[in-house]
């Protein structure tokens, strides 16, 4: 009986070495790494630091991979020449989505820009996005939005002057408040709420937070492992819900009072303002009643302002973290903006092109640090070929760009902190080898918005105030675990007014 047994187990040992091993050489699939992790499908990975992981497989087997996470394919991609042939060759065939839960956030019916597969629909809404909501020729409209905000973020910092300051909540409620500005066309505070029931009520910032945690620091497991969701195990769905319930009630709130006031100033009973986003979309809407009808009003402001809030909020804590832990690249970006701008203004948009080593600060800390490691995944919707390999239908694409960005064979010490190195570096992603905001049919729409944000506010406290780490120890690096890079302990920094901006903080 005991013989039995141990035949029975060879047994269905060797039929799974044949059908994981075998057949993909038969089908010449890209390999798939022989160990125990295989069995169980590397999910345990989600709860480390993946894109590091991930990186040391295909460090060991290769850049073009395919492992098993539960029961889906997923193809892994881990150099810029294989992201090169992947994006090049094969853009339109992993222009889809996996149809994951977070897909279902911002909108019904996968109406959210970042998640809707491939069709109609997501043509529509990304023809939206990059030309109507945020076309790079008409951010300058939104210049005087974006310098008032930051210097009403100044003038905060210096009442907090010689004080301890925790940076990431006054880069998140800065984002926040300027993205509804531009929404709406009027300020308002990021502490903004919709009031759900008597006892309950939601802000933007607690939104826009509780949304992107949600969906990077917990994977849904039973896209995975569709036996979970037959057990009942539904929570992250449900609270996912009842987070979408509150996005779409404040964006409502938004949307139907300026509604009201374009039927105002219809009525000629309203002051003449500038038309702004939701204006715009509502006076499309008009004309175009389905392809404008609230739902994707809302699905589409939601998922702009919950993905392009916490992302650019995390570069500027990265870059600040990396510039206390190397005071002499701090004193040298200084001293670049106090001898272009001076000091008796504050730094404006238009001097951010004439600020060489600023940029080169916020794309190195975008090299060393992309919000999004492993980008959004996509999926092939038919069979292709990468690298030589066949690629099946329905295979889910991980393109590890921490590992492309910090390869060493592409850069000279990956590990170090030099912005000097793009000094003469041309192009933005110059052969696949910096892509923080991905590239092709589903890169970020609003990758020039996000760059322009970080960059003036970054070089306006950086212009304005003096920095310095609390206490002699080192700003801690240590990433968060989930699916997103972040900082696993909040940055805490000395803010000192400079001496030469008093004048002027004093003004706002």
């Amino acid at each position: 009986m005991e013989y039995g047994h141990l035949y029975l187990l060879l047994l269905i040992l060797a039929c799974f070495i044949f059908n994981r091993y075998l057949i993909p050489n038969l089908r010449n699939l890209p390999p798939t790494p022989l160990s125990a992790m295989t069995v169980i499908g590397y999910l345990f990975f989600f709860k480390q630091p993946i894109h590091r992981t991930l990186s040391q497989i295909a460090t060991r087997h290769g850049p073009i991979l395919l492992l098993r996470f539960g029961f889906r394919r997923v193809l892994l991609i881990s150099s810029s020449s294989a992201a090169e042939d992947l994006f090049t060759k094969n853009d339109a065939v992993f222009a889809h989505r996996p149809k994951l839960l977070a897909g279902k956030q911002f909108g019904h019916n996968y109406t959210n820009l970042a998640w809707a597969p491939r069709g109609a629909l997501w043509r529509h809404l990304r023809r939206v996005s990059c030309l109507e909501i945020l076309p790079f020729h008409r951010l300058t409209d939104h210049h005087d939005s974006l310098a008032d905000e930051v210097k009403l973020l100044l003038g905060r910092l210096f009442h907090s002057d010689n004080e301890i300051v925790e940076l990431k909540p006054v880069f998140l409620e800065l984002v926040v408040d300027v993205m509804i500005r531009m929404f709406t066309g009027k300020r308002f505070s990021s502490k903004l709420t919709a009031r759900m029931n008597a006892m309950e009520s939601i802000s933007f910032l607690d939104y826009v937070t509780s949304s992107f945690r949600m969906t990077t620091a917990e994977p849904d497991l039973g896209y995975f492992m569709p036996i979970l969701k037959l057990l009942g195990l539904r929570g992250l769905e449900h609270r996912m819900k009842e987070l979408q319930q509150k996005g779409d009630l404040l964006m409502d709130n938004l949307i139907g009072e300026l509604r009201t006031k374009m039927l105002e100033f219809s009525d000629g009973s309203g002051d003449q303002r500038e038309e702004k986003v939701i204006e715009f979309l509502l006076a499309r809407q008009k004309d175009d009643p389905k392809g404008y009808h609230d739902e994707i009003i809302r699905g589409l402001l939601l998922v702009l302002m919950a993905s392009g809030t916490d992302t650019s909020a995390g570069i500027m804590e990265w870059a600040f973290s990396l510039l206390l832990n190397h005071p002499e690249v701090l004193q040298k970006a200084q001293n670049e903006i106090k001898n272009y701008v001076g000091s008796d203004r504050f730094l404006e948009q238009s001097d951010i092109d004439h600020l060489p080593y600023l940029n080169c600060i916020v794309k190195e800390t975008m090299r060393m640090y992309p919000v999004a490691p492993l980008l959004v995944p996509h999926e092939s919707s038919k069979e292709c070929t990468i690298g030589g390999y066949n690629i099946p239908k329905g295979t889910m694409l991980m393109v590890n760009v921490w590992a492309i960005q910090n390869d060493p064979n592409i850069w000279i010490e990956p590990a170090k902190f030099k912005p000097e190195r793009f000094e003469k570096v041309v192009g933005e992603r110059d052969g696949f080898k910096l892509m923080p905001f991905g590239y092709g049919r589903r890169s970020c729409p609003g990758k020039h918005m996000a760059m322009r944000v970080i960059s003036l506010a970054l070089g306006s406290l950086i212009h304005c105030f003096d920095w310095e780490r609390v206490g002699e120890k080192m700003v801690d690096l240590t990433e968060e675990t989930g699916l997103a890079l972040l900082k696993a302990q909040p940055l805490m920094a000395v803010c000192r007014s400079c001496s030469a901006m008093k004048d002027l903080l004093s003004e706002i």
